[in-house]
């Protein structure tokens, strides 16, 4: 199924909920700051959530850290799929990451 584009004002509004993310063009963005020994957990768990949404995000590991750019390609922008993940992704920061393994 086809996933709706989110206005402007719901992506502002979304970004209310969602601590240290931002807009960057039609995606939602986060730069999280880990060692780059925390990096391949941080992804696993990350990937973890994204397969239980059928999503597929972009992580973008650096010396400081990783980016993670969230947007919904085949809609061509942020979707509400987006947003689940973005919060979805701040449970696993705080601690809450699904064990699969």
């Amino acid at each position: 199924m086809a996933q709706a584009l989110l206005t402007d004002e719901e992506i502002d509004t979304a970004l209310v909920a969602l601590e240290g993310w931002r807009r960057d063009g039609n995606a939602l963005v986060k730069d999280v700051p880990v060692p780059p020994d925390s990096h391949d957990w941080l992804s696993r768990a990350v990937m973890n959530e994204a397969e239980v949404l059928d999503h597929h995000p972009d992580i973008e590991r650096g010396e400081h850290g990783i980016r993670f750019r969230l947007s919904t390609h085949s809609a061509g922008g942020v979707t509400a799929r987006d947003v689940e993940l973005a919060a979805r992704i701040d449970q696993v920061l705080d601690g809450g990451a699904r064990d699969r393994g």
